[in-house]
């Protein structure tokens, strides 16, 4: 690379990086449960014999290995910014939290203590202000799975922060034993005039599925298609330094209204092909040979979460296969002509587990995950990140961009 080619790379990755604006940064996650502070492994015993949860308090009947602390999911409903750790290690005193803005590096406080919460990945915030999760019910520490209740849409009233449904799944949804370990993301699609009348899509990445939720007659179904399975050549990807190959399935839906019907846009984490359906083909579970191919983003386009702006038109995804945001205008062709790369940075975006559209902002989360699962996080430095962008500096000068 010539001195001047390196100077415009290097100029033009400082002005995507510089889209950034950090909300919080964790070296390593602590908590603050009732005023007891949770921050070193050496000063609380780890017990052997269980988990516990939330409603569970006091200091003797815990354990906390700090490490073992990793943020996946997130939301933000204006004052308060949830924040959850799944329990995919022994040491995890609460999967659901909350945090206020402010503090850079804040202390986790438990939400809803008296719920007995097992694993939480990725909640979502409606129109009509509730919050929605799926509950795995599944301790994933490798070699001790154990799926402690089965898996269970919750949903709390955010304006009284109580628990207003617990709708457990049922057996026709899970495929097998490892259905329950791939429930990590929930889509909910509502309209505020008709709360009552709320879905809800589940993404199953492990055993190929969606599983649908009707609040009005408090029953699931469950949906399978081939467009759902991982594609076999988009695996093997790099990430700080790690060959990244699981065989993960649809992950993500995004909502978009085109032509008065509502359309959900999904893929795989290991694919680079975008599809299309047609929400009511899942309301009524008909989806089979109604949905659309797309096309193709391109290479090292691999992404989990992805969310739609409709001032803009565009869905952004969570490149995690690129450590970067992409963008797309849904009013072009998907093709990879048309895919940017809105944001990218190898130090702060490092797999960004959770994306967020709200209002006119992006919001994510990352958390380095591949270095805790095969190498070892360096907890003297930062590895947990929120970060928010607007819309129009990430699209602004990138084919997204409308004017």
């Amino acid at each position: 690379m010539t001195h001047l080619a390196l100077w415009f790379y290097l100029c033009f990755n400082y002005v995507l990086s510089h889209k950034l604006n950090e909300v919080f940064s964790w070296k390593q996650l602590n908590y603050d449960i009732n005023g007891v502070f949770y921050r070193k492994n050496e000063n609380y015993e780890r017990r052997p014999d269980g988990v516990y949860f939330d409603d569970e308090l006091e200091e003797r009947d815990k354990f906390f290995l700090q490490y073992n602390n990793v943020p996946i999911g997130f939301e933000y409903d204006g004052h308060r910014v949830f924040v959850t750790v799944p329990r995919r290690r022994h040491g995890i005193p609460s999967t659901l939290n909350y945090v206020l803005l402010g503090d850079k590096s804040p202390s986790l406080h438990p939400y809803a203590a008296g719920t007995k919460l097992v694993s939480v990945y990725r909640p979502r915030i409606d129109v009509c202000q509730r919050l929605w999760m799926v509950d795995t019910g599944l301790l994933e520490v490798p070699g001790e799975r154990q799926q402690v209740q089965k898996p269970s849409i919750v949903i709390f009233d955010l304006k009284t922060d109580k628990q207003i449904l617990k709708h457990e799944l049922k057996d026709s949804d899970l495929f097998n034993e490892r259905t329950s370990g791939g429930l990590t993301s929930i889509t909910v699609d509502v309209n505020k005039s008709k709360c009552n009348e709320a879905f809800a899509y589940i993404t199953d990445l492990a055993t190929n599925g969606i599983i649908v939720f009707s609040l009005s007659a408090k029953t699931t179904w469950r949906i399978e298609d081939p467009s759902f399975v991982f594609d076999k050549t988009a695996l093997n990807f790099t990430v700080a330094g790690h060959t990244i190959s699981w065989p993960d399935g649809i992950f993500s839906l995004a909502l978009v209204d085109l032509n008065g019907r509502r359309m959900a846009y999904y893929h795989p984490l290991m694919s680079t092909n975008e599809y299309m359906i047609d929400t009511g083909y899942l309301k009524n579970n008909s989806f089979q040979g109604n949905n659309k191919l797309l096309g193709n983003r391109g290479p090292k386009t691999q992404s989990g979460s992805h969310a739609y702006h409709e001032k803009s038109k565009t869905i952004f995804y969570a490149n995690v296969a690129n450590d970067a945001i992409l963008c797309w205008n849904v009013e072009k062709k998907m093709a990879p002509e048309n895919v940017a790369i809105a944001v990218q940075d190898h130090e702060k975006l490092v797999y960004i587990s959770d994306l967020k559209v709200i209002g006119d902002e992006v919001w994510v989360l990352v958390n380095q995950i591949p270095r805790f699962v095969f190498s070892t996080l360096d907890t003297k430095e930062p590895n947990y990140f929120i970060h928010r962008s607007q819309v129009k500096d990430l699209i602004r000068g990138t084919v997204c961009d409308r004017k």
